[in-house]
């Protein structure tokens, strides 16, 4: 939803600015959610939470667990499901009439059905937390040491010579390219991850509004 900052501020401002933050798992979106429902008129929610409660698991964790890795057996079939839960949770997600709703989406909104992302696109301002460039490696590393639910959406090969885990690796990159396209095709607008860094909450919401 394209939207000036001028009606970006007079929707807050009456309660029904809809802000929805994507990108990359990792990238900041649950810490920037976070930080602007603390200090600020948002109702947040998060898709992943709502995914993993329909699940019957616990937490995060819970959830890698159970989706496994692409080169698991039965990988394809959870992320089939994954993605059907994830897409009625969004669907469900999208259709609150909360004061001023902000959407922690999953890494994975973009492979949504055509409807929710239609929806989303249509009544949320979209907000891509982009990877800065020095945060690539650092996306990977944290991946790789506590993994989250990840839809591959077949990004994943086994490389001749290479394990799983170094086949893993080197597709990664690939995946993080791909995404970057969809993310960007679907956003309102677009900030870097270098941007949420910075210390002051306020200075946060203000580089997520439109810039003109």
């Amino acid at each position: 939803m394209k939207i000036t900052r001028t009606e970006f501020e007079d929707r807050y401002a009456a309660g029904t600015l809809k802000l929805a933050l994507i990108g990359m798992s990792n990238i900041g979106k649950s810490y920037s959610g976070m930080r602007l429902a603390t200090d600020f008129d948002f109702t947040l929610t998060e898709v992943d939470k709502l995914i993993w409660e329909e699940l019957g698991e616990t937490d995060m964790d819970a959830f890698a667990a159970w989706q496994g890795q692409p080169y698991s057996e039965g990988y394809e079939a959870r992320e089939r499901e994954s993605m059907r839960l994830e897409s009625a949770a969004t669907a469900k997600a999208l259709t609150t009439d909360a004061r001023n709703p902000l959407l922690d989406t999953t890494g994975s909104v973009i492979y949504a059905n055509e409807s929710v992302l239609r929806d989303l696109s249509r009544e949320w301002f979209t907000v891509y937390i982009e990877a800065a460039p020095e945060h690539l490696e650092r996306l990977q590393q944290l991946y790789f040491a506590q993994p989250k639910p990840l839809a591959w959406a077949g990004h994943f090969r086994m490389i001749d010579g290479m394990d799983e885990t170094a086949s893993l690796k080197a597709c990664y990159p690939k995946l993080l390219a791909s995404r970057h396209e969809r993310y960007a095709a679907l956003a309102d607008h677009t900030i870097s991850s270098a941007d949420i860094l910075v210390p002051d909450n306020a200075r946060l919401f203000e580089l997520i509004k439109p810039i003109a």
